[in-house]
């Protein structure tokens, strides 16, 4: 993004009354231990890291919506 990190967007989505319960997966190719920290710390529901299978999409995207019903 031009403007605008992964991070900082998400961090702009949770600050946002009208979008703060937004599932947000961050997809990203920094497998760095301090950037999933930080990520899950600005309230990510996922990460995942490229590159990335259709079954790993499916598997993070089921955990998410599974956590969001309850």
């Amino acid at each position: 993004m031009p403007n605008l990190d992964g991070l900082e967007m998400l961090k702009q989505i949770r600050a946002d009354a009208a979008l703060a319960s937004l599932p947000v997966l961050m997809v990203t190719a920094e497998a760095k231990k301090e950037n999933i920290v930080a990520a899950a710390q600005a309230g990510a529901n996922g990460y995942v890291v490229k590159p990335f299978t259709a079954a790993t999409l499916e598997e993070k995207l089921t955990k998410i919506f599974e956590k969001i019903a309850g």
